[in-house]
């Protein structure tokens, strides 16, 4: 009799240079474990190096390297824990700070300076956790095809548009919508971005660097991911297709694309009503430490 092995999540990833670089400095992760308690999880990352020289892609790999010695050594059993999402929250903003300087570190000790952005997306039991800083991006495609971003821009232009004084189409082509307020490696301590949430079978996650999302419209990126998901392709045919339509856009930046989706669980009804109680404890939480935190610095 054959072994069969159980296949919990698809996945794919592709990337370029683009049409004027010379040097790709995005990196790309993608692992699938299980944690101690033997439960399947799936992790994938994207880091995009700056600088537009080798020390961008030195620091991309840096942080893609300690990502992965990381997930080895901690989230098997911080994923198994009683209070996991409180748990991986604490750690993961301490794991992200610890690359910050150790990038800092790097740049000193070589005479220049070392600085990625980091996105990281979890997988578990029916529940997606991000820890995230920088401009990469993680949106979401529903089953019943609501696509919807789940991370939040660390640029100036993004800042300006939250606080409404600048449009969206101003901010697409602004001289300064590269310029990032939050990174790895550079300025003071990075504000890391955490969201965690709830999600079904068959829910497609994207990770994008911004040489593919600026390509587009948000409606546009909602539209390619329903016609390439409803059309059955395998996740690296539709990784591919995404890297060819940014291409034919003339991205002049580092593409690069990442797709996960679930397709086994065993959450019930009442499971999932437990969890989502707890999830939005965790958003109150972390909303009220914020609101706190920016009182006192003012």
């Amino acid at each position: 009799m054959k072994p069969t092995i159980a296949v919990h999540f698809q996945y794919g990833s592709a990337t370029h240079t683009g049409w004027f670089r010379t040097i790709n400095e995005d990196r790309s992760l993608l692992r699938v474990g299980q944690t101690v308690k033997g439960v399947p999880y799936a992790a994938a990352a994207l880091a995009d190096g700056m600088g537009g020289s080798e020390d961008g892609a030195q620091a991309s790999e840096l942080a893609i390297r300690r990502l992965k010695e990381w997930l080895d050594a901690k989230v098997p059993a911080l994923l198994s824990a009683g209070d996991s999402l409180a748990r991986l929250e604490r750690e993961a903003e301490a794991w992200f700070f610890t690359v910050h300087q150790e990038l800092v570190a790097t740049g000193r000790g070589s005479g220049g300076r070392l600085g990625t952005t980091l996105t990281l997306l979890l997988l578990t039991d029916a529940v997606y956790f991000i820890a995230h800083v920088g401009d990469c991006r993680v949106y979401r495609l529903t089953p019943a095809g609501r696509c919807k971003r789940l991370t939040r821009d660390h640029t100036w232009v993004s800042a300006q548009v939250r606080r409404g004084r600048m449009s969206v189409r101003r901010a697409r082509s602004h001289p300064k919508r590269n310029v990032l307020l939050h990174s790895l490696g550079m300025g003071e301590r990075p504000d890391v971005y955490i969201r965690s949430g709830y999600y079904a079978l068959g829910t497609l996650f994207l990770l994008s660097s911004d040489g593919f999302h600026d390509r587009f419209l948000p409606g546009s990126i909602a539209a390619l991911l329903r016609a390439a998901n409803g059309k059955g392709s395998d996740l690296q045919e539709m990784c591919d297709l995404l890297l060819t339509k940014a291409l034919q856009r003339k991205s002049d930046d580092n593409i690069s694309v990442v797709l996960l989706k679930p397709v086994t669980g065993r959450k019930n009804a009442k499971e999932r009503l437990r969890l989502h109680c707890g999830l939005w404890l965790r958003r109150i939480y972390r909303s009220g430490r914020k609101l706190l935190s920016s009182l006192s610095s003012g």
